[in-house]
């Protein structure tokens, strides 16, 4: 291929774009706040997951409590019926009054179990909602770092959004003074090379950093200005220049 030195030597701006570009695109990928926010975000949603656990517990405890209660009530309202009629000499047989006092003491145990299940449910009501709290103001926190932190990642993506922006535009401008083919044939090679031009210096391709061998360099030497010149490694377009060492 041919091309004008001039337009070679453009190639090398495109190249430096792309380098800065391809940079701008890793540091988008890779700002430390993405890292912080995906941790926190994940502690928020453990946070969560464990409070909406507590509640459901906390609501099933209530459950539970409230049909001790509903045990409770009639128990003892049978235990302070049953006492009455023998306060008040209702029965006459020994084995009535042995038999209700039986009861009595049945239900008396019965009501001390489901008393000390009220208590422990209670304790742990109380307990389970002190977590919970505890665990809210925990995700409220949580939450409200996380809100600095994308203010900070939104402002650092417009500034490198708005850089890639600029270099998108600045390398337009640059490839409308390159030929079509030659810009063909370097994005072509930027594909796989991510540049497709590199500067031969000192007899060095600094694309890939290898130094090309004195047989070939020989035949650059004596190569047309404005012939296209390839790397046998990189692949690139080799650019000529005073730095280069012919």
């Amino acid at each position: 291929m041919i091309a004008d030195p001039a337009a070679q030597l453009l190639l090398l701006q495109l190249a430096d774009i792309d380098t800065r570009a391809r940079q701008a695109e890793v540091k988008r990928r890779t700002l430390p706040v993405l890292e912080q926010l995906a941790k926190l975000n994940a502690g928020r949603v453990g946070l969560s997951e464990a409070n909406t656990r507590l509640q459901t517990e906390i609501a099933d405890a209530e459950i539970i409590l409230r049909r001790i209660d509903a045990d409770l009530d009639p128990a003892k309202a049978r235990i302070e019926r049953n006492q009455k009629r023998l306060d008040d000499g209702l029965f006459s047989d020994p084995r009535s009054i042995k038999s209700t006092q039986d009861e009595i003491e049945h239900l008396k145990g019965r009501i001390s179990d489901l008393e000390d299940q009220q208590l422990e449910i209670m304790q742990g009501i109380e307990d389970g909602t002190a977590r919970l709290e505890t665990d809210t103001a925990r995700v409220a926190a949580v939450t409200a770092k996380m809100r600095q932190l994308i203010a900070q990642r939104d402002a650092s993506l417009a500034e490198i959004d708005a850089e890639l922006s600029g270099l998108k535009t600045k390398r337009e401008t640059i490839a409308g003074k390159i030929p079509e083919d030659l810009l063909t044939l370097n994005d072509h090679i930027a594909e796989k090379q991510t540049t497709g031009a590199a500067l031969l210096r000192a007899g060095k391709c600094t694309g890939c950093a290898l130094t090309i061998d004195s047989v070939t360099l020989a035949e650059i030497t004596h190569a047309a200005p404005n012939e296209v010149i390839r790397c046998d490694a990189c692949d690139r377009i080799l650019v000529r220049t005073g730095e280069s060492g012919l």
